[in-house]
């Protein structure tokens, strides 16, 4: 055999390992970036769950502060309410005994008038 042909095939040969080795490297780094482009679909799917569960806790939350609040200004508002119609009854209360008072006053004066009529026609 001629030593050009043998060389020839000694580099073909080592040209072929050379690709091979290089296409092997290629696939490699494939399958290394898959796997952390997976890693990676990996870990956001548990950022987005976590995330979640977070807004599910605050919303949670904020419901809870929300019916607080309007359980605090219900009772404040029964509270106030209850002063009102205290104090209303209080002036209801206060008139009628004034009413009552004025009554008795002018029941007593007319009384009084007529007492002092007769004592007047007896005089007379």
């Amino acid at each position: 055999m001629d030593l050009s042909i043998e060389a020839t095939r000694n580099a073909d040969a080592f040209d072929d390992k050379r690709i091979a080795h290089a296409i092997d490297r290629v696939l490699d780094a494939e399958r290394i970036a898959q796997s952390a482009v997976a890693e990676c679909e990996k870990e956001g799917l548990a950022a987005l769950e976590q995330a979640r569960q977070q807004r599910r806790a605050l919303l949670e939350r904020a419901q809870q502060r929300i019916v607080a609040l309007h359980i605090r200004a219900a009772r404040a508002l029964e509270h106030r309410v209850a002063q009102l119609r205290e104090q209303h009854g209080r002036a209801v209360a206060g008139k009628t005994v004034q009413d009552i008072d004025r009554t008795r006053l002018q029941a007593a004066i007319d009384k009084l008038a007529d007492g002092l009529i007769v004592v007047g026609d007896e005089e007379s």
